[in-house]
Order: structure tokens, then sequence, then C-alpha cells
């Protein structure tokens, strides 16, 4: 395990959002190591396509004027300068985004003492490796096709490939949470290793105690609940699905807990079984799901798909809920214990189906089985043991090009 180190961690995710595999990883090697989590920086280009940001982006500007913010004891946050605009338009500019960035952190991290740090990198586009920052190591852990969202709106996509390959080339070791993104990466780099992310196995265990409560929200709704837990966005959610699902079975109460980035369509509005209770506290999530009687992942999009490992799915079955899901390439090896989708009738056929395996002990007992390999102590080991064994392997090639 990872001791006494100095991490820069480079996240295309705030730290105030609902945590992911950089939230989860940073908070973990926080306890044995310090850490400088760096949020990704705002565009004020993104105004342009959505001015309600503004309130959001002059925020995130007074926290860079503010300083460094902590976390707990060895990590800290810190929000950098913003840029003018967003990655993947310009070579020059994106040079030159990367080089403010980088002296923004370097300067920060030398205010805090981080010596020689392990900078451990989410955001591919934030920093060009040239910018050093006297790093002992760089670690590119490769969570999810990242381009796919910042090509969204404008077409970045051979611009920002190219950045990421240049990184990936360059880093010492590479981590993939998806076996698509794995394949990837492992030809830029031979020291890539398939890490899959995984879930908070002592939030979850608790919430597998008859004592432990379920969610006040949810006892007043018809039962059976069909349930869904994370970020809304109209891109990756697969509304047709769920309005014909809801529509076809007006008995069931469909239920969706966690913050959405625009509203949903005005036909999922509009229907009385399907009800949004908004963003909730990581912690609080066990207490919704413990209450549905199947958890859905009702996803869609074919790029964003292909390199998908949703946390989820895990985190569903550590409570023994049967799952429902679009079809996932990398939950395909589950589909013994994970229903998947390729069309509508299908996944009403798969929620109808996974109805019946509610109060099937032997079921129930296999999904929670089936998600006890996935812990974020367990990766966070594993990350570990391979970072140090390279930082053993470069300094062995040190000492022997000393000797020549």
């Amino acid at each position: 395990m990872l001791e006494n180190e100095n991490i820069i961690c480079l996240s295309w995710l705030v730290w105030d959002s609902i945590p992911l595999v950089m939230h989860h990883m940073m908070a973990g090697l926080s306890k044995t190591n310090r850490v400088l989590f760096v949020d990704p920086p705002v565009a004020y280009s993104n105004l342009i396509v959505k001015p309600t940001l503004l309130k959001n982006h002059f925020k995130k500007t007074i926290k860079w004027l503010t300083g460094v913010h902590r976390a707990n004891k060895n990590l800290y946050i810190y929000y950098p300068p913003p840029i003018i605009l967003q990655y993947g338009h310009f070579k020059i500019i994106d040079n030159l985004n990367q080089f403010i960035i980088a002296k923004a952190i370097k300067k920060t991290s030398k205010l805090l003492g981080f010596k020689s740090p392990i900078l451990w990198i989410y955001h591919p586009y934030a920093i060009n490796l040239n910018f050093h920052l006297n790093q002992k190591l760089v670690c590119y852990d490769c969570n999810d096709d990242v381009g796919y969202f910042f090509s969204l709106r404008f077409n970045k996509r051979k611009r920002l490939s190219e950045m990421e390959a240049d990184l990936t080339k360059k880093a010492d070791i590479v981590f993939t949470t998806s076996k698509y993104l794995y394949n990837l990466r492992r030809f830029q780099n031979n020291n890539t290793y398939y890490l899959p992310s995984a879930i908070d196995s002592e939030i979850f265990r608790k919430a597998l105690s008859p004592e432990f409560d379920v969610a006040s929200e949810l006892e007043a709704l018809q039962k059976p609940i069909i349930g869904f837990v994370g970020g809304i966005s109209n891109s990756r959610m697969n509304w047709e699905w769920i309005r014909d699902s809801a529509k076809s079975h007006p008995e069931w109460s469909f239920v969706f807990v966690g913050p959405c980035v625009e509203p949903p369509p005005s036909y999922i509005m509009a229907l009385k079984n399907i009800v949004f209770f908004g963003a909730k506290p990581y912690n609080a999530l066990p207490s919704y799901i413990k209450g549905f009687d199947v958890c859905l992942i009702p996803y869609k999009g074919e790029e964003f798909l292909k390199a998908c490992q949703p946390t989820k799915a895990f985190e569903y079955l550590s409570l023994g809920k049967p799952v429902v899901s679009s079809w996932i390439p990398e939950l395909e090896d589950h589909q013994k214990i994970i229903k998947l989708s390729r069309n509508k009738e299908e996944f009403i056929k798969n929620i109808e189906s996974a109805l019946i395996d509610v109060e099937d002990e032997k079921m129930i007992s296999l999904y929670i089985q089936s998600a006890k390999g996935y812990t974020w102590d367990d990766r966070i080991k594993k990350a570990s043991e391979l970072i140090e064994t390279t930082i053993k392997n470069q300094t062995i090639k040190s000492d022997v090009k000393e000797l020549n």
C-alpha cells in the first residue's frame, strides 16, 4: 500500500459531485498519503452554448482566488484558474491552457510542500507532461471515454484523441476501468492494467442489516418499485424505454434518485408513475436501493456504452437486488446475474422476469456474493502494488544507467 507519498490528482469531475472512481481512490489514498485534488478548470467559452453556467463559473473563479480548501487532514481541494476556451479546439490554445494550469499547480504544490509527487491523472487534457511538475511518476487512471463528453457539442474527437494518446504514451503506468479502454490503451503503453471500478463495501454492507431503514420517501409509493440512482443526463438515459415500460405497467412505480443535468423530456414528466427525488448524499443511497424491487441501468449511446463500466451495477447487487440494464459490453461476463437488454421489448420482459426473483433467497445470495470482489480498498491495494513496482523498476534502470 502506498504510504507517505505526495499525490497530485487531476480530475475531469469536480470534488463536490456524485463520487466516482477519482473521489473514492483519492479519499482512500489520503488515509496514508497527502493528496492534492485538482478540480477541472472552468472554461468561459462554455457560456456561449450554456449561459446558465455563469453562476457556477463565477463561484469556481472565487474559489480559485480564495486558495486551497481542505476535505480532511491529508486531502486538499484546489480550484485551478479558469480558461478562456475549452480543450480540443486549437492546439496553440490547448498548450497555453496547459501551461497556465501546470504553473498554478506547481505553485500550489510547492506552498503545500509536495516534493517529488506522484501525478495521478484522470483528466487527459488538463496538463501537458512537457510542463514538468517534478513528479517521480505519472499514472493515467483512464476511467471513461472522456473525449465522448468533451465532444458532445463540437466535433473535437480527432484532436482530443491525439492529446489522450500523447498522455498515455508518456505515462509511467496506465489503469483502465473497462476492457474496451484496456484494449485501446495497452497498444499505446505496455505498462497498462485493467482495474475495474468498485463499491464502498462498508456503506453498503450496513444496509443488509434488517434494522437498516428504507428511505421514508419510498413508503408512500405503490409497489413494486423500479429504481435508478446516479447522475441523470438526457443524452445518456433511454427515456423511450422508460416511457414504454411505465405505460405498459402503470402498476409499477419508477423512481430516479440523483441530480438532473437538464429537465427530463415532457413525456416522462407527464407520467404519474415516474418520480424524481433529486440528488442525495452518497451515504444515503443504500436506503433508497434497499427499497427498490428491481434496479435499472437504462443507458443509451453506442459510443458511451462501449467504454462504460457502471459501478452502480455492483452497488445494486451488493444489496441483493436484481439488475436490469441496457446492453453494456463490460457487463456481458455477468449475464447470469445481470439481465441485459438490446431493445425495449427485452427491457420490459427483463423487468417482469426480475420481479419474479425478488423473493428468491438463492438469487439474492448470488447477487450479494457476486459484488464482493469489487471494493475500493482492493483497487487501491492493487494500484499501489503496481505503482510501487514501477517506481522500483525505474530506480533500477536509473542505477544501471549511472553505472554505464
